[in-house]
């Protein structure tokens, strides 16, 4: 119809009931049909419906971006557009610059994050009325401003009553809107409120925060709303935990990204924030240690970004062409448009291809489409896992290798990412942890490869999950359709074998999935279902058929099988189980040893046959590596077969447990493990204790009783943090402590008095000892915290450090970039109540 987007699909003949045959019921359209007529539906003229279920839609105006102000009369039948970031600026009737759907915050004071809400529409602001305004709603707001969770939804023009036009009213959000705008409601301008209904909130950051310049909403260049005026943040000393608080104050997922250097382009305008030092606690980015607002030594060239993970996001199919420490990029989502890159390719991002595989498209040197470029993967830790993934993406069956030292010729352009660490389950390799992109110590002799075992990429697209979809197979520079004719389930099983998926449920026909574009490449397909490519298959020929589009072949694959081994990871022992019942045929589960051949006692249990062995460096040839967060203890298990013989090779199963660097006690920021693995079974296992007391003396050998503790004003504190952990190679760092009125270490006032590792000021404490043994001490001077005598508690941040890889004990000297830290600072303890003797006044 030409009417731009839907903006509702009203049923139950909300236009009024038509007249006349009904030609379609059932319906289902993938949303990419140019026609009505070539969804699925029932067959023309087939229904069980009367008229009084004709259905309608509401489309937008071609040559307008406005949500119409039809009021909208029965609840639950259509919502309003989403507002997209491209809608040009109006210049609105009280001379202010805004967008459609542009929502702020007024009358909140100091706080621009509390207030009364207001919504920009048809060049005007206006009000929304507070019936059933609730919390649901409230968060969208607080989401839409960059302002963290919503901590109240205030009514009754808690924040003055406004004036000119009520915009909303009867606002239903479920909670998880980007936008009020995408909100159930009345109608633009229907209520029957007066201003004495206005409706606001208040969110927990002090002030917005927001991302630009790309093309969703959880990622992009950090802005910060200070005095009026949008501004940038600098990029000294920008690190994960900075990221973290952004990505939390825009309600999005945990940071995989914080980027340097106007990754997202350079800002304009004021740098308000530089040196950000947060402790990823915080729960808005002006709450961190900073130079103060608008004080900085840096240009836009510097700007901060970040990539925060999505909660709904989706897969993009990837093309290959066969011609970004503990960081990962954001997953692609479905919206992103093609970019066309500086070498004229047009790709994704995130999108991996192969490069100089010979006439293999599934083999090469390992590039990854990023911000409009190509560029390589460092081999440093590159191993099976890795290569993996990337086959899972491209569509080319199993791993068989994971060549380094630039095996398939150096690449050129950037070296995008290094120190690349995959489970083996992501399905893109952006998901993988990594260093963060152009991040790097290679050069392109080291640039990894992979082998697959398919000789041609295939995808499934059109569909929800990455097993199920239409088949499009690629040949010839192209990906192309795959003709329904023979098509049966011993097709579909190749198929889903090669994506890496489980067993095929439905080989089904008549463009089941859509109608794809394009090339058909393959008819006529008989498989045995024992190939490992589709196009291994006999079929008439590549590009070779009788068919249309209407006749695409597609498949539902069930999710990957479960393997037939278990690993516990228990505090002081990694445990392997072999399953007596479904165990590959031709082995025997009794035979197995660990990496020390003398290591094979086994035990049988619960139809089990286990191996054990002790969480120690050693211990049956037990490996122990570190990182920032983990200890990770690795070994292999060899299982040998039955056949008698005196020579025969074992099946090796790798298996690793990880065990955090960090106390036993909540956590507020989650830790993606970084697991090195050669593809083998990985496991967690738990974290160790910690303990905090408070003592009487400055030599730490009187502790005061469990309990609430009475001292003067000004009385010095002794506090001793210690780790039971079996390892002596690991330390115990203070990351972070501070004093507050809470027991609960989430309380929203807190005193710091130690922060990244140093006292916050030398006068009033001191690091007696930290980062040199399971144990750390400091002093601290505490007085009254805002002239208030309430007990106070004290709450630590702690994690070990690896001394054996890492410079544990923390420099305090006066730096004016960050160190880069060698653990991160995740777990907590904490003591109290310390209660005030009044009488010292």
């Amino acid at each position: 119809m030409g009417c731009g987007r839907a903006l509702g699909a009203p049923p139950q003949a909300y236009f009024g009931p038509g007249s006349g045959p009904i030609w379609m019921d059932d319906v289902s359209c993938t949303g990419s049909e140019s026609k009505l007529g070539e969804c699925r539906h029932n067959g023309f003229g087939s229904h069980n419906c009367g008229h009084n279920e004709d259905a309608g839609v509401v489309c937008e105006e071609s040559n307008s971006t406005v949500v119409p102000t039809t009021p909208i009369t029965t609840a639950g039948t259509i919502t309003t557009a989403q507002v997209t970031a491209d809608i040009t600026s109006t210049t609105t009737p009280d001379n202010s610059s805004a967008v459609e759907g542009e929502v702020r915050l007024v009358n909140g004071g100091n706080h621009s994050c509390s207030g009364r809400v207001e919504i920009f529409h048809r060049g005007q602001w206006g009000t929304v009325c507070d019936d059933i305004w609730v919390l649901s709603n409230a968060q969208v707001v607080c989401r839409q401003m960059g302002c963290g969770r919503a901590l109240s939804a205030p009514s009754v023009a808690y924040f003055g009553p406004g004036s000119g036009p009520i915009w909303m009213d009867d606002v239903s959000c479920s909670g998880s809107e980007s936008k009020l705008g995408e909100c159930r409601h009345r109608g633009f301008g229907s209520h029957n409120c007066g201003h004495n209904e206005d409706a606001g909130v208040i969110c927990e950051a002090a002030a917005p925060v927001r991302l630009v310049n790309s093309n969703n909403r959880c990622s992009g260049r950090v802005e910060v709303y200070h005095d009026g005026q949008w501004g940038t943040v600098c990029d000294d000393a920008w690190d994960l935990r900075d990221a973290n608080v952004v990505c939390r104050q825009m309600d999005c997922g945990s940071a995989r990204s914080a980027l340097q250097n106007a990754a997202f382009g350079p800002g304009s305008g004021p740098i308000w924030l530089d040196n950000v030092g947060c402790s990823g606690n915080e729960t808005s980015i002006t709450e961190c240690r900073h130079l103060g607002f608008g004080s900085h030594n840096c240009h836009h060239g510097e700007d901060a970004s970040v990539i925060c993970e999505e909660s709904n996001s989706t897969v993009v199919p990837t093309t290959p062409d066969p011609n970004p420490g503990n960081i990962t990029t954001a997953q692609v989502t479905a919206d992103i448009t093609p970019t066309t890159t500086p070498d004229n390719s047009s790709a994704a991002e995130g999108e991996v291809r192969l490069v100089n595989g010979g006439n293999h498209s599934c083999s090469g040197r390992v590039e990854i489409f990023h911000r409009g470029q190509w560029g390589t993967v460092c081999d440093d830790i590159w191993g099976l896992s890795n290569a993996q993934v990337v086959c899972r993406q491209m569509g080319c069956g199993r791993a068989l290798s994971a060549p380094s030292v630039a095996h398939f010729g150096q690449g050129s352009g950037p070296i995008w990412m290094d120190d690349v660490s995959c489970s083996g389950s992501e399905s893109k390799l952006g998901e993988c942890r990594h260093r963060g992109f152009g991040s790097h110590n290679c050069g392109h002799n080291e640039d990894a490869g992979v082998v697959c075992e398919a000789a041609a990429p295939v995808r499934l697209v059109n569909s929800n999950n990455r097993c199920s979809g239409r088949v499009e197979v690629y040949h010839d520079g192209r990906w192309g359709t795959v003709c329904d004719d023979d098509w049966d389930l011993r097709d579909a099983k190749v198929v889903c074998r090669q994506l890496d998926c489980g067993p095929a449920r439905s080989a089904l026909q008549n463009a089941a999935f859509g109608l794809g574009s394009g090339p058909i490449w393959l008819d006529d397909v008989g498989c045995s279902g024992n190939e490992t490519s589709i196009t291994e298959c006999r079929h008439l020929g590549f590009g070779s058929h009788n068919c249309h589009h209407v006749e695409d072949a597609s498949v539902i694959c069930e999710a990957p099988a479960l393997h037939d081994y278990q690993l516990i990871c228990s505090p002081d022992k990694l445990q392997m189980g072999l399953d007596l019942a479904d165990l590959i045929s031709g082995l025997n589960p009794y035979s197995g040893n660990l990496a020390s051949r003398n290591c094979s006692w086994a035990r049988v249990q619960n139809n089990m046959v286990w191996y054990d062995v002790d969480a120690v460096e050693g211990a049956c040839g037990n490996t122990l590596t570190t990182n920032r967060t983990h200890a990770i203890y690795s070994n292999s298990l060899f299982v040998y077969p039955v056949i008698e013989g005196s020579f025969n090779l074992p099946v090796s199963i790798p298996f690793s447990c990880a065990y955090p660097l960090e106390t036993d006690t909540s956590l507020n920021v989650a830790i993606r493990p970084f697991l090195p693995s050669s593809g083998g079974i990985l496991g967690s296992g738990a974290k160790p204790r910690a303990s905090m007391s408070l003592f009487r003396n400055s030599t730490f050998t009187e502790p005061y009783p469990a309990g609430g503790v009475n001292l003067p004003l000004g009385s010095p504190l002794y506090v001793g943090v210690s780790v039971t952990e079996r390892q002596l190679r690991f330390v115990v760092v203070l990351e972070e402590c501070y004093a507050s009125h809470s027991s609960d270490p989430h309380y929203y006032q807190q005193y710091s008095l130690i922060r990244n590792k140093c006292p916050t000021d030398a006068r009033q404490v001191s690091v007696i000892e930290s980062g040199r043994s399971l144990q750390a001490r400091f002093s601290a001077l505490l007085f009254l915290l805002e002239d208030d005598y309430r007990p106070i508690y004290l709450h630590c941040n702690i994690s070990l450090c690896d001394r054996a890889r890492f410079s544990c004990v923390p420099s305090c000297r006066r730096r004016s970039h960050r160190s880069v830290s060698s653990s991160e600072a995740t777990g907590r303890v904490t003591i109290g109540p310390i209660a005030w003797d009044k009488s010292t006044k």
